[in-house]
């Protein structure tokens, strides 16, 4: 077993692989698939884009997990308090009066998973400050 490879698994990696699962699927539910859709019902093709470039945020901080650094703390802090301040009273809003069409369901699911994934990044930021904060690394 000398020569066999080894495969270090953190839950840094764990949540980097989430984001870019997170941030693609947020490409394609509010973008690709509102395109298509337009397409395929004749509609004008930006009608139904929800226009969000959240996942530009998701990519950075998914790179980011993968070279921690302060930079992660600090911008991940900033980005994770922020999503889940807007998720949060965005999912409020939407409890109050849902609206169960194709385009909120889709909204709303995607949104519990962000809400699920951030959860998980703030308890892995708090855990680890220390470390972070004392990473020289930029």
């Amino acid at each position: 077993m000398a020569n066999a490879s080894t495969i270090n698994i953190n839950f840094y990696s764990v949540l980097s692989s989430w984001l870019i699962l997170i941030g693609t699927w947020t490409i394609v539910i509010k973008f690709i698939f509102p395109v298509i859709y337009s397409l395929v019902y004749q509609q004008m093709l930006t009608e139904n884009i929800m226009w969000d470039f959240w996942w530009i945020a998701h990519f950075w901080l998914a790179y980011s997990f993968l070279n921690p650094s302060r930079k992660t703390f600090i911008i991940g802090m900033i980005i994770t308090i922020s999503e889940l301040s807007i998720i949060i009273y965005k999912l409020i809003l939407f409890f109050s009066d849902p609206a169960w069409d194709i385009w909120q369901t889709n909204w709303m699911i995607n949104k519990l998973f962000i809400l699920f994934t951030f959860l998980m990044i703030l308890a892995l930021l708090l855990k680890d400050k220390k470390d972070l904060l004392g990473n020289n690394k930029e």
